[in-house]
C-alpha cells in the first residue's frame, strides 16, 4: 500500500465535507427560489431535494416524483422523490404531469415534509411500503457471446424522510429513535435528514436505538447524500424487466 510522503499536502476531509454541504444546500436554495410561486411551500421543497439529488448522483441514477405500477396492475401512492433507473428501464406513462415508474426501475423513495415528527414517520413508512409491496420481475439477461446470465432477485428498496427540521429537541435522540423503531421491516426507514439539524442513516440489520448514525447540520447534507451512493452501490444494477409480463395484457 503505498504511504503518503512527509512532504505531501494535508487534505482536510472535514473540511471537504462542510463546503460539498454548503454547495448542495445553495442547490437546493436555488431551486426553492425558481418555483417560489408554486401553490404550496410543499412543491418548492420537493424540487429543492429533487435538485440536489440529481446534481449529485452520477447520470445513471433518474430522480422524479412518481407513481410506482407493477405488472399486475397494481399502483402505489405518489410518491415525492424516486430514485429510479435512467439506463435500462423503459418510461412507459407520463401522462399530463403524473409519471407511472415500473417498480423494476426504482432504488429508492423519499417523502418530504417541513419538519422530522413521528406522525411524518409513520407516513413516510407508509408511502415507502407501498412502493416495497409490489411485485418485480427480472429476466434473464444475454451478453456478448451468447452468454446467459440469470434473473437477478430484486434489491431492497431504500426508503427515507427528507425535511427541513426536526420538530424533537435534541433532534435525533429518544423519539426519533422510538418512532423510527415503531416501524416493521416492510416500513423501515434507511435515510433522513431534518436540514437544519442534520441527517440520519439507520444501517441494515440494527435498531434505532443502537444503531442509528447521525451527522451534523454542518455536513448533513454531505452525509446524506454520500450514504445514499453508497447504499446504492451496495444494491449493483435493477434487474432486468420482464416486458413480456407487462404487454401480455395486451394480448387478446
Amino acid at each position: 500500500m503505498t504511504q503518503a510522503s512527509d512532504s505531501s499536502r494535508p487534505f482536510d476531509l472535514v473540511a471537504a465535507f462542510r463546503a460539498k454541504s454548503a454547495q448542495l444546500a445553495a442547490t437546493m436554495d436555488a431551486a426553492h427560489d425558481v418555483t417560489r410561486h408554486g401553490p404550496t411551500i410543499g412543491d418548492a421543497g420537493e424540487a429543492g431535494w429533487r435538485t440536489m439529488l440529481e446534481e449529485f448522483l452520477p447520470r445513471r441514477y433518474a430522480v422524479s416524483t412518481a407513481f410506482v405500477v407493477d405488472s399486475f396492475g397494481h399502483e402505489s401512492e405518489q410518491i415525492d422523490i424516486v430514485v429510479h433507473d435512467r439506463h435500462f428501464t423503459p418510461l412507459f406513462w407520463k401522462i399530463d404531469d403524473a409519471l407511472f415508474l415500473p417498480a423494476e426501475s426504482v432504488y429508492a423513495v423519499f417523502e418530504v415534509k417541513q419538519q422530522l415528527t413521528a406522525g411524518h414517520i409513520k407516513s413516510a413508512g407508509k408511502k415507502v411500503a407501498s412502493v416495497r409491496g409490489l411485485h418485480r420481475t427480472s429476466q434473464q439477461i444475454v451478453h456478448a457471446g451468447g452468454v446467459i446470465q440469470a434473473p437477478k432477485p430484486p434489491p431492497r428498496i431504500l426508503g427515507g424522510l427528507l425535511a427541513a427540521s426536526s420538530s424533537w429537541s435534541p433532534p435525533f435522540g429518544e423519539a426519533l429513535r422510538s418512532a423510527l423503531n415503531g416501524l416493521d421491516e416492510h416500513h423501515r426507514l434507511d435515510l433522513g435528514c431534518g436540514l437544519q439539524h442534520g441527517a440520519f442513516e439507520l444501517p441494515e440489520n440494527v435498531t434505532a436505538a443502537n444503531g442509528l448514525v447521525t451527522a451534523s447540520a454542518d455536513v448533513g447534507l454531505a452525509f446524506l447524500a454520500m450514504r445514499l451512493m453508497a447504499r446504492l452501490q451496495q444494491m449493483g444494477t435493477v434487474p432486468a424487466v420482464d416486458l413480456d409480463a407487462y404487454t401480455s395484457v395486451l394480448v387478446s
